[in-house]
């Protein structure tokens, strides 16, 4: 549904703007914009121009700065505002600020557009530190407001308010710290009733005709520990519910993270602690509210009928503790359905080897493996 950013990514063109030293004098505005360009380039899969630059003391100003995928995608960014441009020894420059505002970016058949856009503590990296894959933190924090994205598979534009993302990294390059947040993903009734058949029943029968959604990705990683934390990775909206996720993995280096081996990084990792979570905030009874209507009952008739073949559908657990906790826990919450929380709290860190071995040969084990725990409502 959404476009395909592989190689331009949202704000691609926006993001390598921006990696930190250097000396302070006057910039000299063609250099800091021909640098840019460089950067831009440096893959060989682009082509990148501008119309002029100008200074004003350490301040430039880069007009109608472009660039051209050899995969047909472009960007286009009318004015690039650099504030305290700095050269560095390596090559490229160092900003305090980066703005890109009212740009327009093509990419597979879908436009993106957005309004106001920056990025802090920028730094644009030497050619040679590009083609080297060099850990440099591009920026601080980058900002970016008011995008649109239309076209391509989309049956009607998308709009977003905000896209925040931080990053900080230690002393090696590494992510010590990382947070993405993309504030109201506005989905309207016109993209509902464009959408495929199933999707528009499904709305219909929820009774939802329009929803807002907010993303929130936040972690870390220590070094010296390879341990990956991630405090949370949450989905929501307001009205249906919120999903969200928290855990820690041992024994992955970050290095490995970062490619394209990433899925058997984490394949020999250690499961040291995982939590899901599920706050309702109306999509429950409304679902209950739609099965009821289609049987001719009440909602606390679907309530009931429900609790009742819970533990049997339960069954195939094979773990008849762990079968009466889940039960408990489903049987609460679809009484009063406020919250329902699954835990994972080993006593020791568990290879995910051992638990993908678990699952195929014996599912029945893992609940104890892992000390899983449900609860509702709390």
């Amino acid at each position: 549904m959404f476009p395909n950013f592989r190689r331009f990514a949202l704000g691609g063109a926006a993001v390598i703007l921006v990696y930190g030293g250097a000396p302070a004098f006057a910039a000299d505005a063609n250099q800091i914009a021909d640098a840019l360009v460089a950067a831009m380039t440096a893959s060989g899969e682009s082509k990148a121009s501008y119309d002029s630059a100008s200074a004003a003391g350490d301040d430039v100003s880069i007009t109608n700065f472009k660039v051209d995928g050899d995969d047909g995608s472009t960007v286009t960014i009318p004015t690039v505002f650099i504030t305290n441009a700095q050269p560095r020894d390596p090559g490229g420059f160092t900003a305090s600020a980066i703005s890109f505002d009212n740009a327009k970016m093509l990419s597979d058949g879908n436009t993106v557009t957005w309004g106001v856009a920056s990025a802090t503590d920028a730094l644009v990296p030497s050619v040679e530190e590009l083609k080297s894959k060099a850990k440099i933190r591009p920026f601080s924090t980058m900002n970016i407001a008011n995008t649109k994205v239309s076209g391509g598979d989309l049956p009607v534009p998308l709009e977003i308010a905000n896209i925040g993302m931080a990053v900080d990294l230690d002393g090696a390059g590494l992510p010590r710290d990382f947070s993405l947040n993309v504030a109201s993903i506005n989905i309207p009734p016109e993209f509902i009733a464009n959408a495929d058949n199933d999707f528009q029943q499904l709305m219909e029968g929820l009774g939802y005709d329009s929803f807002v959604i907010n993303l929130l990705v936040e972690g870390g990683y220590e070094t010296g520990e390879d341990r990956l934390t991630l405090r949370s990775f949450a989905v929501e909206a307001p009205e249906v519910g919120k999903f969200s996720l928290a855990g820690t993995i041992s024994g992955v280096k970050a290095s490995d993270l970062a490619t394209e081996q990433s899925p058997d990084a984490l394949a020999n990792g250690l499961l040291e602690n995982l939590t899901i979570r599920f706050d309702n905030s109306g999509v429950v009874e409304r679902a209950l509210d739609m099965q009821a209507k289609t049987m001719g009952a009440s909602r606390d008739d679907i309530v009931a009928q429900l609790n009742g073949a819970l533990p049997f559908m339960l069954n195939a657990i094979n773990n008849p503790p762990f079968q009466e906790k889940v039960a408990k826990a489903a049987q609460a919450f679809l009484s009063n359905p406020k919250s329902l929380t699954i835990t994972a709290s080993p006593p020791q860190p568990v290879p995910f080897q051992q638990i993908m071995g678990s699952a195929m040969s014996a599912p029945q084990t893992l609940p104890d493996t892992l000390a899983i725990d449900v609860t509702a409502n709390n």
